[in-house]
């Protein structure tokens, strides 16, 4: 059986007082989605993912604090300071017809009506809108994840169909 896919939710902050608890920032949106994922890994400079149970979380001024029964001193949870949190991906639900998962996005080969253009290699969060980091074999693209640019999405075979031209002056 192997391992099954951690997906980030997450990062451990500073400590919070001195019973053990420790800040949590959310990669989540929206942000209190944090709250629903149980059970939760932890992973430390490159170390292997760690299980975390029976962990308490809540709402702290705008982001969360988490107690966790593994780490019950204020010197305990200070190791986790920068520590990614993460949750199996079957935790996850599943996206309604009209949504889709960043990581689903990744590697997804982007075509125009010229044909490939590249690979998703990334996808930015701007505030405007997402962005597609497309990899092409003249460099980086950017295509704002927009209906009027994407106009066809198709996860499971890895491809996604693009209104766009890369402008390369």
């Amino acid at each position: 059986m192997s391992d099954p896919e951690l997906i980030v939710v997450g990062r451990f902050g500073a400590p919070f007082g001195v019973q053990g608890w420790i800040h949590c920032q959310s990669y989540t949106t929206p942000a209190d989605n944090l709250l629903l994922y149980q059970p939760w890994y932890y992973q430390t400079q490159g170390a292997p993912w760690l299980p975390l149970a029976d962990v308490t979380i809540r709402p702290h001024k705008s982001a969360f604090i988490a107690k966790l029964a593994s780490h019950a001193t204020r010197e305990d949870v200070a190791e986790l300071r920068g520590a990614y949190i993460g949750i199996t991906a079957d935790t996850l639900p599943e996206p309604a017809s009209d949504e889709v998962y960043w990581r689903d996005l990744m590697g997804c080969e982007v075509v125009n009506d010229d044909g490939v253009l590249g690979r998703v290699k990334d996808v930015l969060e701007t505030g405007a809108n997402d962005v597609l980091v497309v990899a092409t074999a003249a460099g980086e693209v950017l295509v704002p994840y927009v209906e009027q640019y994407v106009t066809e999405v198709d996860t499971a075979n890895k491809r996604i169909r693009v209104v766009w031209q890369p402008d390369w002056e």
